[in-house]
């Protein structure tokens, strides 16, 4: 009987590291997110539909297109940017893509309201855009957003708050 006694304190412990480390190893530091986002650039991206990070895969999944039109998903490591997977086919980039300005617009509100690490961001035809990471504390962070508040008019409006 004193085992399980014993058992329940270090399994009730586990489950809290193990939420912290969930947090660690399904998300990415900003430095992290901006190499990849540079090597999704150099790659050809100018428009963006999805950002996803995993960690168990370690892998950084980029859906978007090119200037040319061309769709593309694409798979990086999280290490060192290196191209892993990729598919391309011949489209028409839409409007409501994020440009990377937009991205960097959006990943900023993200971080002003608390995002420490970004976890995976995705933007729909209607221009929704949801970002999920966690904040310092390592609670899930959520953020939703449309596409219209990421131009420079809106963010101008709103800097001098800072």
């Amino acid at each position: 009987m004193k085992h399980r006694l014993w058992i329940l304190p270090a399994v009730a412990l586990g489950g809290g590291f193990g939420a912290n480390a969930l947090a660690d190893d399904t998300s990415l530091s900003y430095g992290q997110l901006e190499r990849l986002l540079n090597s999704a650039e150099d790659y050809g991206f100018n428009r963006y539909e999805k950002l996803d990070a995993d960690h168990d895969d370690n892998r950084f999944e980029i859906e978007g297109w090119r200037a040319d039109g061309w769709e593309l998903d694409v798979s990086m490591t999280l290490n060192d940017g290196a191209l892993t997977r990729e598919s391309q086919r011949k489209s028409i980039a839409p409007d409501w893509g994020l440009t990377r300005e937009e991205l960097d617009a959006a990943l900023s509100q993200a971080r002003a309201g608390g995002m420490q690490h970004f976890a995976e961001l995705e933007v729909d035809s209607n221009g929704h855009v949801e970002i999920e990471g966690y904040n310092a504390q390592r609670a899930q962070f959520e953020l939703d957003l449309h596409r219209e508040a990421l131009n420079s008019e809106h963010l101008d409006n709103g800097s001098d708050n800072g």
